[in-house]
């Protein structure tokens, strides 16, 4: 019998259209274990980095494949996607339905996966938004059939000691109204003050200007908004996160402080990724 997990926050989705080569390449440089990559039977490629009870998902386009996934190809590079998880997706889309919200009916995909070298098949039921309804990103709610293929042995042995997401930034020039909008589709009460702590892993909603402040970067007029701006991880040691980058980062790409080491967007498909010893986004 598989756990319960419903409600949890899932995973968060770096969508690189045909970039994933270069997308694993860096995070395995950041001192990530990255998962072999997976073939979905929707068309799409992945990889996977497990952090604890959730983890971070690079998803794009074989070049290979002449029937690329549209909706991929139809959404920003970037992180535009979140996933909740659901033990109950029929009841997931009926709450969607009931409540209003544009939710496609219940659909199941999968992808080979290999253990001790065997090829299975890890599969996924969901229900997700229609696109722009939530216009940082596309949301989804998941029920993991097989969530003991993606959360296999070693794949959260990161060198780095990543071992949670702390925290997702949006940016949004009206941070009340694109919180409400989640709110509505997690079931749970608005927020009055721009953060939603449902599933474990808050969404903090602010300002671009903001935003950019709490993240260490400079604030850019031109950029996308709203949008999921980064993502806050939390390591178990900085100095084990220093020893495990690759030399591509010696130099003056990355910020350093006492409590934190940064990648900034411009070096990461336009997300910003900080990484925080101990607690705290």
């Amino acid at each position: 019998m598989k756990p319960p997990r419903e409600g949890l926050f899932d995973h968060a989705v770096l969508n690189l259209h045909y970039g994933v080569d270069e997308g694993e390449a860096l995070l395995a440089s950041l001192g990530f274990t990255v998962s072999p990559r997976g073939y979905h039977t929707l068309g799409s490629i992945n990889h996977t980095v497990a952090l604890g009870s959730s983890y971070l998902e690079i998803v794009g386009l074989d070049p290979a494949n002449p029937k690329p996934r549209k909706e991929l190809l139809d959404s920003p590079l970037g992180l535009d996607g979140l996933v909740w998880s659901s033990d109950d997706i029929q009841a997931a889309h009926a709450r969607l339905v009931a409540a209003g919200l544009p939710a496609s009916e219940p659909g199941t995909f999968g992808r080979p996966v290999s253990v001790d070298g065997h090829e299975v098949e890890a599969r996924f039921e969901v229900t997700r938004l229609a696109p722009g309804w939530f216009a940082p990103a596309r949301l989804y709610f998941c029920d993991h059939l097989t969530p003991e293929l993606v959360w296999q042995e070693g794949f959260s042995n990161h060198p780095n000691t990543a071992d949670r997401i702390l925290a997702v930034h949006v940016a949004a020039e009206d941070p009340a109204a694109e919180a409400a909008r989640l709110a509505t589709f997690l079931g749970v009460p608005a927020p009055g003050d721009g953060r939603i702590e449902s599933g474990g892993v808050p969404i903090l909603f602010e300002t671009p200007e903001t935003v950019a402040e709490r993240l260490g970067e400079p604030f850019s007029p031109e950029a996308r908004v709203p949008r999921v701006a980064g993502l806050t991880l939390g390591v178990r040691s900085l100095d084990a996160l220093e020893t495990s980058l690759a030399p591509r980062w010696a130099g003056a790409a990355l910020r350093r402080e006492a409590d934190a080491v940064t990648v900034p967007a411009a070096a990461c498909f336009g997300v910003t990724l900080a990484f925080r010893e101990g607690a705290g986004g």
